[in-house]
């Protein structure tokens, strides 16, 4: 069973290394790290001309309330995709630091004995799960788009003719400011709407998966040291333990304060667009006379992303604030006030049970599982501002 956890483990954490290296946003350097550093730059390249096209898009569907906001919500996502790899990029020093720090501890705990291998691989279930799970929506979202027009030239090819006898999966071959032309460049710009629309949504998966994987390790790291020293063994000297504990909990802390820089405008920016997305998807699903089954499953393909989103965000806040607590509880309720430690990791210790549990701030308020219950209750609050606003004119 340990060994089937720790093959998902290994599998699920080359998952992610795939999905933040297409993205540019891997942060460990190799023997070919410039070019992984311009690509970086590359996806931003990308991702500025996504966003801007849809705004573009957007602004010349303007007397179109639905598809204009379908168009603002594609442009949001990408300006959010944009602002990960920035992000990443300015913080990849402190990004590699915390990396290989969690990295380095979480393997340290795997080579323990078996109690403690079953302890830290008891909720990887969970976040593989969950990490799958949206990484598999984002990509049904995105085949909805990009699938129809390569199923129309395969279908051609296989007539052996190619036409240009299709629409683009993002712009719908309107919107441009340019007239596009009936030849090669009509396939080009089908290939440069694929690769933009799925350089957001890679970047995405990866960024906020990866969120939940760190977590993931910290709590599992914290959970393990709590159980070694409320369960030590004859062997141990439980001084020497809890010196190892202390100094390993100041480097969690700092990849904490790491986690906290990176991810705090992320998420905040994530709470307040997909609160607006989602309070205008459900005004127009108010303001639709009647859905055929692609617009329906569109509309609640996008939803479950947004609402899983933000899940496993909060999740993964609350999961590192109950292990911190836990952290605290187990030294409190260890044998470490009997034990001969001497003055300076006594006040060390006594300064860790002073702490308040980690946690991850949003600029605004902590991540975990209240700031889900207010992301939906202020959802909930904008759209029916928009009702009273639209019955008070009416």
């Amino acid at each position: 069973m340990i060994d089937k956890r720790l093959q998902a483990y290994r599998t699920y954490q080359r998952f992610l290394k795939i999905l933040l290296t297409m993205s540019g946003c891997w942060p460990i350097p190799t023997k070919s790290g410039k070019s992984k550093y311009y690509w970086s730059f590359c996806t931003l390249l990308g991702l500025t001309t996504y966003v801007t096209c849809c705004l573009n898009f957007g602004y010349n569907y303007k007397h179109n309330l639905t598809i204009c906001m379908k168009y603002i919500g594609m442009a949001i996502s990408g300006f959010g995709s944009f602002i990960k790899v920035t992000i990443f990029l300015i913080n990849r020093d402190s990004l590699i630091n915390m990396h290989r720090t969690l990295n380095d501890f979480f393997e340290e705990e795997l080579i323990q004995n078996k109690k403690i291998r079953t302890i830290i691989f008891s909720s990887l279930r969970k976040v593989y799960i969950l990490g799958y799970t949206y990484a598999t929506i984002m990509t049904a979202l995105i085949l909805a788009y990009i699938m129809p027009p390569y199923i129309h030239i395969i279908r051609d090819l296989c007539h052996l003719r190619l036409t240009t006898n299709y629409t683009l999966p993002v712009s719908k071959g309107r919107g441009y400011p340019w007239t596009i032309p009936d030849n090669f460049f009509y396939h080009l710009h089908m290939l440069m709407e694929t690769i933009c629309s799925c350089l957001s949504a890679i970047t995405t998966s990866g960024v906020d998966s990866v969120f939940g994987f760190y977590v993931y390790q910290f709590a599992s790291t914290m959970h393990a040291m709590t159980f070694r020293f409320t369960n030590p063994l004859p062997t141990q000297k439980f001084s020497n333990l809890l010196k190892k504990s202390v100094k390993k909990h100041k480097k969690l802390l700092r990849c904490r304060g790491t986690l906290e820089h990176i991810y705090g405008p992320i998420i905040f920016w994530h709470t307040v667009s997909s609160a607006v997305l989602l309070c205008f998807l459900m005004y127009e699903m108010a303001h639709v006379s009647h859905f055929t089954i692609k617009n329906l499953s569109e509309v609640l393909t996008f939803a479950t992303v947004k609402l899983l989103q933000m899940f496993m965000y909060a999740w993964g806040g609350t999961i590192l604030t109950n292990a911190s607590e836990d952290f605290r509880n187990g030294i409190y309720f260890g044998e470490w006030s009997n034990s001969a430690l001497d003055c300076h990791v006594r006040t060390n210790v006594i300064l860790v049970m002073m702490q308040k549990p980690m946690t991850i701030n949003a600029i605004f308020s902590s991540v975990n599982i209240a700031l889900f219950t207010n992301f939906v209750n202020t959802t909930m609050s904008y759209f029916f501002l928009l009702k009273s606003i639209e019955d008070k004119d009416g």
